[in-house]
């Protein structure tokens, strides 16, 4: 399955980012960081955009390649931050294998989370052996890759094998984690075919 590529309907994590930049960088509150956004209610702003099943919040992992080599399995995706990174266009792990995501405050990182992925007994497997993968100091980076944009880097933590949940650090940012954990159930349900 490759993530089909959508505009968020949502902050970016980039202004989300430039807030709490502007926060930490000034001492005004939670409202100084709204109003340049011209935002008067943030609940808009945090509330999650649950659209058609695989429109929004889809999710995949994928190994980034360092070095293009020209192979069709490699794909070009666009960061964050605007640029591109290339990665492998088969993921090792997506929606299909994520039964629900779940949006874990950071406590001394107000505005972002941790999440929390409910896998499939498959999905289980996948990330037990991503997780091994990446104890090797050679093995490659993933990407975290959300509506076909890529996120951020991840290390997956250690998944013992009685185990079908695993938190991924991020941070993402609320709006972010709010959309995924809003979106994961119905986005499994359409492409596992369930």
């Amino acid at each position: 399955m490759t993530t089909p590529k959508h505009t968020f309907r949502f902050l970016s994590p980039a202004i989300c980012l430039a807030a709490l930049v502007a926060l930490t960088s000034c001492d005004g509150s939670a409202s100084s960081i709204l109003d340049p956004l011209n935002v008067d209610d943030r609940e808009e702003v945090y509330k999650p955009v649950v659209g058609e099943p695989g429109e929004f919040g889809v999710v995949s992992i994928h190994e980034i390649i360092r070095h293009k080599r020209g192979a069709e399995k490699e794909i070009e995706v666009e960061t964050m931050f605007e640029d591109e990174i290339i990665i492998d266009r088969n993921p090792l792990l997506d929606s299909s294998d994520i039964i629900s995501i779940e949006a874990i405050a950071i406590n001394d990182l107000p505005g972002f989370c941790k999440l929390r992925l409910h896998l499939t007994q498959d999905g289980g497997k996948s990330w037990r052996k991503l997780s091994l993968d990446s104890r090797d100091t050679n093995a490659p980076s993933l990407a975290f890759v959300i509506d076909g944009i890529s996120y951020r880097t991840i290390k997956p933590r250690f998944l013992y094998s009685d185990q079908d949940t695993v938190v991924v650090d991020g941070p993402f940012d609320e709006p972010t984690a709010l959309n995924l954990e809003a979106n994961a159930i119905r986005n499994f349900m359409h492409f596992s075919q369930q």
